[in-house]
């Protein structure tokens, strides 16, 4: 390496040490370091699992298709493209897409196990079920011994009624009306059952407790959210107020 020093005889020209000391490294560098790039054979890309067949595997694959279609519903997917299509808008959905869901919506329909009816003496088995055990409790609670054979009895009398509110409101508990007409007899049903507790604790007036308490709870429970919570204020709201209570 070249340096420059001050003394006078040792001076050298500017433009010759710089020619010097470019010479000198240009010839004791060796070569520049390399950039060594990955060999494609090493590169490992993300993508999908393969399954047993060869074919990618996504985890969308390990979701039922009846909990697909539920999702579907739910989510109005459907219903937002119809309407798009009858006003003549856009739509995010492809018509490929769509006539895959709903392909898929007839496929579950037609592959349902249990028929409507059968779903409805399901329901119906277990609500008798709740009525006879209310039914108990009420007699038990005045005193009244009653057997098992009678409380069959009444559970059985009571089941033709509670098959057809349950038929009903199975099949049609998507339209609009009889949810209104579900939240309507389940507020009705509840604020009565409150008022009997409230103002007529008599055995042959209590009887009708089991009935009310079955059919509120199943309509509680079959409503959505909103119209259950909007039931629970209701019958709240009456047990606080309480309107009956100057007449008594």
């Amino acid at each position: 390496m070249v340096t420059i020093t001050e003394d006078e005889g040792d001076n050298v020209p500017l433009a010759q040490s710089l020619k010097e000391l470019t010479t000198e490294n240009t010839s004791d560098a060796g070569p520049g370091p390399k950039l060594e790039y990955p060999n494609a054979s090493r590169i490992v890309r993300a993508g999908p699992k393969l399954g047993a067949d060869g074919k990618p595997h996504y985890l969308i694959d390990d979701i039922p298709d009846n909990e697909k279609l539920r999702l579907i519903r739910e989510s109005g997917l459907l219903k937002k493209y119809s309407k798009s299509k009858d006003s003549g808008a856009g739509s995010d959905v492809g018509e490929d897409e769509v006539e895959d869901l709903q392909a898929l919506q007839a496929e579950y329909d037609r592959a349902s196990d249990i028929p409507p009816w059968m779903d409805a003496v399901i329901y119906t088995v277990g609500l008798a079920a709740v009525f006879g055990l209310f039914e108990a409790l009420v007699n038990q609670q005045y005193g009244v011994e009653v057997s098992f054979s009678e409380v069959i009895q009444r559970m059985a009398k009571t089941a033709p009624a509670l098959y057809a509110i349950v038929y009903v409101t199975l099949r049609f508990r998507r339209t609009r009306i009889v949810n209104l007409l579900m939240l309507v007899a389940a507020c009705v049903s509840g604020c009565y059952f409150v008022h009997l507790n409230m103002h007529s604790p008599r055995l042959g007036i209590m009887r009708r407790a089991p009935g009310l308490v079955t059919l509120w709870m199943y309509l509680t429970f079959l409503m959505d959210v909103r119209p259950a919570i909007i039931n629970a204020i209701v019958v709240g709201l009456f047990w606080l107020i309480d309107p009956f209570k100057q007449s008594i």
